[in-house]
């Protein structure tokens, strides 16, 4: 149960964050970045199949539980090393490979759990096991997301100009605050009205708040990655 719930940490880092990490830092467009992560449901989804076959002709299935959180536990690593010019291809065999690894997880969970108590238990051993993974699907966004966003908010304060506290309003800096900025369409432009008729270094302002924003973007976002190969690896020892 305490692997499933930390195997979500992996998930979501991945489901949720690495899409961001697509279109925020690297500039991918939102289909592109759906594209590449495509794999991951598609995957997940039928990969209970052909492992429940798997168990039931071998009768094995340490083997499985041991490869699914090892293959999750390096995906997870590899990630922490994605930057901005990380080809599209690479994050396509991840999200690929990641399904694989934690797809085979709930039929395995499900039969280790099962095979552990007396017939009369059953029914309280699989809930207890399914509290664990709503559990891990309702907390993993909430710690990922406040380390996120304490990693990006650090980093953006070191990193955005000098003379953009003279040119920006009050307002243009709480909206900086927030690093989904960069996904948006009319936030980027109303941030190139603010700055850019200021002074004849307007243009050159704009650039510089936006690559430190995805500087600190991209900060905030290995950050996740980081947590959630700690947690991948917790599961895959424990």
């Amino acid at each position: 149960s305490l692997a499933g719930f930390l195997s979500f940490f992996g998930m979501m880092a991945v489901l949720l964050y690495y899409p961001l990490f697509m279109q925020g830092v690297q500039n991918m467009s939102a289909v592109k970045s759906g594209w590449v992560i495509t794999p991951l449901s598609v995957v997940m989804s039928f990969a209970g199949i052909p492992v429940g076959f798997l168990i039931a002709r071998t009768r094995r299935y340490k083997w499985l539980y041991t490869t699914g959180y090892a293959v999750g536990t390096v995906v997870m690593c590899s990630m922490i090393f994605f930057g901005e010019f990380t080809p599209a291809w690479l994050g396509f065999i991840i999200a690929t490979l990641c399904g694989l690894g934690l797809g085979a997880m709930p039929t395995v969970n499900t039969i280790v759990i099962q095979a552990a108590v007396p017939r009369k238990l059953l029914g309280v051993a699989t809930s207890a096991l399914l509290f664990s993974v709503s559990m891990g699907m309702a907390v993993s966004p909430a710690i990922l997301g406040s380390a996120m966003n304490i990693r990006y908010n650090s980093v953006l304060k070191a990193s955005l100009p000098k003379a953009l506290a003279q040119s920006a309003d009050a307002e243009t800096m709480t909206a900086l605050g927030d690093p989904k900025v960069l996904l948006s369409e009319p936030a980027m432009k109303e941030l190139r009205a603010t700055l850019t008729p200021r002074s004849a270094e307007g243009p050159a302002l704009f650039d510089q708040t936006v690559q430190a924003i995805r500087k600190s973007m991209e900060a905030g976002l290995r950050t996740v990655f980081i947590i959630a190969a700690i947690t991948m690896l917790l599961a895959f020892l424990l």
